[in-house]
């Protein structure tokens, strides 16, 4: 018998796995699909490496600088700042501490008024100020109430903030968690956005290779959880049972539910969270229509077309395609659509979107993949770090009491950071009982 059976190979489950067998507990990590990584994969089409969906990792994430090895995933970084299509052109957003000399290039551009520009450095100035988690004193509201609380204008949260965060967000109206956007601004003014040079899925398969031989199981289906003379028994399709002293379910949230609900314990996680769609189509090109590692944002609003941020994948880590070609990765936000015809009918308006931007090239681009995600990431529409419970009781009669643990992003935030916090989170929580249990005996 395991001391504890992990349920789902995502970040999340890869980190809480990883920390119990640092404990020396005996576990075993249990993936329904062909490798771990959960969202976090990326696919190989004739040399190309595409991403599920648009990612980035931010390299000031507490939790990320605490259990990845930077150096080994070979981190290449977007340039700070972005690049606003409005009007007609685009406009430079350069960070002014890191990149002084093209800041001052654009102080004078007419697409944010300048006191915006000087609000954007007040508040990164307060922010560095704080510690820890002190903007959590703060009375949390909207982003975008957030932001105009603070003095910014409409125009400067429709052609700067609601392209930038809506592409993190993956929602326009900025409903976010106002916390959230704050740690999320902080994020950024202190570290990189980047992306390992082979693609996402190295972060998982970094934490993967941590675990011992044989802990990780793909293609493992769980079809029920029981519990019965004080130990679980996870049945999977296709396998062999798993009995284990504890369980940690790694899954989303539906999974999680549906799971829960043979042991009457689904009702303990409250209300379903709303979760925000996108998708991502990938292009190759001859010729790339910029050669900077830099974001380029819809300045214009959803009215001017679906095309939220447009990035030249090769221009931040070549490994991304084949010698000789460029891969362009454009993110639509709020939508995911479910038939082909819908999907095919979205990547005309994106192409039609980016002839506006980009000319007759956008004409010879050749798309190489499309990635429809109706649950991205939760919406994060509170903040909840460190204030979901970490277990639910499951089981009915004489193992009324039994209680099985949960982690992944939407116990925590909508982050690869929430994430492995959530899996620590579990990880310290379940060491602590089973010791306890065991000095009990």
């Amino acid at each position: 018998m395991k001391d504890v059976a992990v349920i789902g190979a995502g970040l999340a489950g890869l980190e809480c796995a990883r920390l119990l067998e640092e404990a020396e507990l005996d576990v075993t990590l249990l993936e329904a699909a062909d490798a771990p990584g959960g969202r976090v994969r990326t696919d190989v089409v004739d040399g190309f490496r595409l991403d599920r969906g648009f990612q980035v990792l931010l390299t000031s994430y507490p939790e990320a600088k605490r259990s990845l090895d930077y150096s080994a995933l070979s981190l290449k970084a977007f340039r700070p700042g972005a690049m606003v299509w409005q009007g007609g052109r685009f406009h430079r957003f350069a960070d002014p501490l890191r990149e002084p000399v093209a800041a001052l290039g654009s102080l004078f551009d007419p697409v944010v008024p300048m006191m915006d520009k000087i609000g954007i450095m007040r508040l990164r100035r307060d922010m560095a100020r704080w510690k820890n988690m002190e903007y959590f004193e703060h009375p949390e509201r909207t982003t975008r109430a957030f932001l105009r609380d603070f003095g910014f204008s409409d125009l400067a949260i429709e052609r700067f903030f609601q392209p930038l965060f809506g592409g993190m967000f993956l929602e326009h109206e900025l409903v976010t968690s106002s916390h959230f956007f704050e740690f999320l601004f902080r994020m950024l003014s202190s570290g990189s956005a980047c992306v390992p040079s082979l693609g996402m899925e190295e972060i998982p398969r970094q934490l993967a290779a941590t675990l011992s031989p044989g802990t990780l199981i793909t293609g493992a289906c769980v079809k029920t959880l029981k519990r019965s003379k004080g130990r679980f028994t996870v049945e999977v399709e296709g396998k062999a049972p798993v009995e284990a002293r504890a369980i940690v379910l790694a899954v989303d949230e539906r999974a999680a539910r549906l799971l829960l609900s043979q042991g009457n314990g689904e009702g303990k996680l409250g209300a379903p969270r709303e979760w925000n769609a996108t998708t991502t189509f990938y292009y190759a090109a001859g010729q790339a229509p910029v050669d900077e590692p830099m974001l380029m944002l819809n300045g214009e609003g959803s009215a001017a077309g679906p095309v939220n941020h447009l990035a030249v994948m090769t221009a931040v880590s070549k490994s991304y395609a084949p010698s000789g070609t460029h891969l362009l990765a454009a993110n639509v936000v709020g939508v995911a659509p479910d038939t082909d015809a819908e999907i095919a009918a979205l990547e005309q308006e994106v192409r039609a979107h980016m002839t506006r931007w980009f000319g007759q090239q956008v004409g010879n681009w050749q798309i190489v993949g499309g990635y429809p995600i109706r649950y991205a990431v939760p919406r994060q529409q509170m903040a909840r770090w460190e204030k979901a419970d970490t277990s639910v009781q499951f089981g009915s009669g004489t193992d009324r009491g039994a209680r099985i643990y949960l982690c992944g992003d939407y116990r925590e935030t909508s982050s690869i950071q929430g994430s492995i916090a959530s899996g620590r989170r579990v990880a310290d929580a379940l060491i602590s009982a089973l010791k306890k249990r065991t000095t009990s005996q």
